[in-house]
């Protein structure tokens, strides 16, 4: 019998133990003593023994086909949604995260509202040793369609595990925890999408594992495209258009990155670099990107507070220039630093709901040096301040506002923006 035979049937046999309690014939005498007598026409509703009994079988039969009740844990570092997988006994895992926003330009033109992104994660445990992972990705209510990773993992031990496939660019703090509950803000930090490219994949293979409490991650990837005409790179976001996400792009050079985290009770440290040839074997443009940050996390009775900074330098910066004038930096640097506290850790401890007022500060140069003859942009030296609430009736759904003041150093760009959203996991 073929695996998607077998899903049909469960999935039938699922429906059915919805609306009819079926005794499993292997467990006769339990099951039965559990359901009590048979119902008859015009018998009394079921009693609670009946209905705990058709919810273990229930259970039981999700278990079996792998759809298992979520687990909110974070493995190997990544969203806990998106673990899903590595915590099914076998067979399929389904979960996903979906987000909708709404920008109002203050004083100003361009608000915005978003169906942002709904995405769809499947995974698929072959055995102990072997689970497929995927993300599909769906932005701007339908009108972008991206897989986010795609590959396989091999459990040799703990400390040693193989992956292959497209995988996430373990670089920063947003780019692997990325699943709206998990973060404070309705968007990204901004540190996060224009100097270091997150949402961040390509192709590769490696290893990862753990030892003790720290983990580490190393693979060899194909590297960014710097010289793709109908992508050229922009001084607003530096590389982040390089990025190829996998999909049917040039790979006549490759990068490599080396992640390691160090995780003890309420305290995260960790840190990465990243170093690829961006220029694809184009004649006279070697676009190397060497890409390196430090990043810290801090989670006790309620507050919780994260820093990072990072640096990346691009060579060839003038020749990778589609534009005359438009000035990519061959160096970039910034960093933030966030605050929040969650009120009800104090009001109602131990309960599950979360109510967190958050601060953040970030800055970041992304012509923090240019080539030789160019001239700095001042328009890409930013400082952005957001503060803002994050409500969380369940760990899993999240409700948030904030206010933002975004600044260049050119005199007079303060601008103004409030923004609105809610996100949830499953």
């Amino acid at each position: 019998m073929t695996t998607i035979l077998k899903m049909t049937l469960a999935a039938t046999l699922l429906v059915a133990l919805l609306f009819h309690p079926v005794v499993r014939a292997e467990e006769p005498a339990a099951a039965t003593a559990a359901a009590g007598p048979a119902a008859s026409p015009g018998a009394a509703p079921a009693s609670r023994d009946e209905v705990q009994a058709l919810a273990e079988e229930v259970r039981r039969l999700k278990l079996e086909i792998g759809l298992r009740d979520v687990e909110y844990q974070s493995y190997g570092g990544m969203g806990p949604a998106a673990s899903k997988v590595y915590f099914a006994p076998k067979g399929l895992s389904i979960g996903g995260y979906g987000e909708v926003t709404y920008k109002n330009m203050l004083g100003g033109q361009g608000d915005q509202s978003d169906v942002y992104r709904l995405i769809l994660y499947l995974g698929y445990r072959f055995s102990d040793r072997l689970v497929f992972n995927s993300e599909v990705e769906f932005e701007h209510g339908g009108e972008e369609t991206a897989v986010e990773f795609a590959y396989l993992d091999y459990h040799l031990s703990d400390a040693l595990q193989f992956r292959v496939g497209n995988v996430l660019v373990p670089v920063g703090m947003v780019n692997e925890l990325h699943e709206p509950p998990f973060f404070n803000g309705v968007f990204r930090p901004d540190l996060e999408r224009n100097l270091i490219p997150a949402t961040w994949n390509e192709n590769g293979l490696g290893l990862h594992g753990s030892v003790g409490p720290v983990r580490y991650q190393a693979y060899l990837l194909t590297a960014l495209d710097a010289t793709d005409d109908s992508s050229p790179l922009s001084k607003g976001n530096w590389v982040r258009n390089a990025r190829s996400g996998g999909g049917n792009s040039r790979s006549n050079t490759f990068a490599s990155v080396l992640a390691v985290a160090w995780d003890a009770g309420p305290v995260s440290l960790g840190g990465s670099v990243y170093r690829g040839q961006a220029g694809q074997g184009k004649p006279g443009v070697g676009a190397a990107v060497t890409l390196a940050e430090l990043h810290g996390r801090v989670a006790w009775r309620g507050l919780a507070a994260k820093a990072i900074y990072a640096v990346g330098t691009l060579s060839d910066s003038d020749a990778v220039a589609a534009t005359p004038g438009h000035v990519i930096g061959s160096r970039v640097a910034g960093g933030y630093g966030e605050l929040a506290y969650d009120l009800l850790a104090l009001a109602a401890p131990g309960g599950e709901a979360q109510l967190s007022p958050f601060v953040r500060y970030e800055a970041y140069d992304l012509n923090d040096e240019v080539a030789s003859g160019q001239a700095r942009d001042p328009a890409v030296d930013m400082t952005i301040w957001t503060a803002g609430l994050t409500w969380k009736p369940l760990a899993t759904v999240s409700l948030k506002a904030d206010w933002q003041r975004k600044e260049s150093r050119v005199p007079g760009s303060a601008a103004d923006q409030l923004n609105l959203g809610m996100g949830f996991v499953f």
